[in-house]
């Protein structure tokens, strides 16, 4: 993936949790110190990949109707801190939709689960794939590192990024 910029650019991991939230609030500070572009990015799988043949028909739902509701709920959280700003939605594993938006970054925040302040976080199997597989550095940040309200409006606006 190559953007055509002079500024660095974040790339976050965007998942549907408080602790993309914290990410995406971390990353703002940094683009701040940096003068850097965000570019949040949520990985999706359509769930029919997954279901059993025999499961009842009436509760599949349509690849275009999960895409537009992960691209809906992907835009509520990202625009809840950081307005401005438009999420990339991409279909498919999470590491590797990740690893491929990051190939050109200056670095890629990603959100850990944490159950509460002080205790230790396992890694996730996509935290340690994009550890393991990024050309970037990767950061990890818990829900506990960005308290409410303390990022300012910043111009973080981004190149074009494709969607989908």
């Amino acid at each position: 993936m190559t953007h055509n910029t002079t500024r660095p650019r974040i790339v976050v991991g965007v998942s549907h949790s408080p602790t993309a939230v914290a990410a995406l609030r971390w990353a703002l500070r940094e683009a701040r110190l940096r003068d850097a572009m965000i570019e949040p990015v949520h990985a999706w799988q359509w769930s029919g990949q997954h279901r059993a043949s025999y499961a009842p028909m009436g509760t599949w739902r349509s690849h275009e109707e999960e895409y537009e509701e992960a691209r809906r709920q992907t835009r509520r959280i990202v625009a809840a801190v950081a307005p401005s700003l438009e999420p990339v939605v991409t279909h498919g594993p999470p590491a590797q939709v990740l690893l491929h938006h990051c190939e050109d970054a200056e670095m890629l925040v990603l959100g850990v689960r944490g159950s509460e302040r002080g205790t230790p976080v396992a890694a996730s199997p996509v935290l340690v794939a994009c550890v393991a597989g990024a050309r970037c550095p990767v950061v990890a940040v818990s829900p506990h590192a960005a308290p409410a309200g303390e990022t300012r409006p910043y111009d973080v606006s981004l190149s074009a990024a494709p969607a989908g």
